[in-house]
């Protein structure tokens, strides 16, 4: 059986629910130094995030990430929640994150689904539009 960061990541959830709390901090660094042994230290920076989505998955919760200029979405962060647990009659995992790159607006990722609803994505569709061929005929 081929090892990945992924595979290790279910691995882990699954032993991590079985154990005592104080015992996850030695299951941690089991898994690291099995990345290390497999030569997977490239995907090490990533493992966290795969366990965090797998612990999600193992939970029934949807991962949800709201990206601001902030990092703040106040009462709309509620908001959206609200409307995915109804949609998707599942608990959601809010995560909010700041990217003033953005200029305004909000990108929201609702499991591997994106929505753009920034005024960088309006701007690049307008670029793209602006940019096509006029056909004169």
């Amino acid at each position: 059986m081929k090892v990945s960061a992924a595979s290790l990541a279910r691995a882990f959830v699954e032993i991590a629910k079985t154990i005592p709390e104080g015992d996850v901090g030695a299951l941690g660094e089991a898994a690291a130094q099995m990345l290390i042994q497999h030569g997977l230290t490239r995907q090490s920076h990533a493992f966290l995030r795969l366990v965090e989505r797998e612990w999600l998955k193992r939970d029934g919760a949807v991962p949800v990430r709201i990206t601001t200029v902030s990092g703040h979405a106040g009462p709309l962060a509620k908001e959206i929640a609200d409307t995915v647990e109804k949609a998707l009659k599942r608990a959601c995992h809010i995560e909010e994150r700041a990217d003033p790159a953005l200029m305004g607006g909000v990108l929201l990722q609702v499991g591997d689904e994106r929505y753009d609803a920034t005024l960088r994505g309006a701007l690049s569709v307008l670029a793209a539009r602006l940019a096509e061929p006029v056909s004169v005929s």
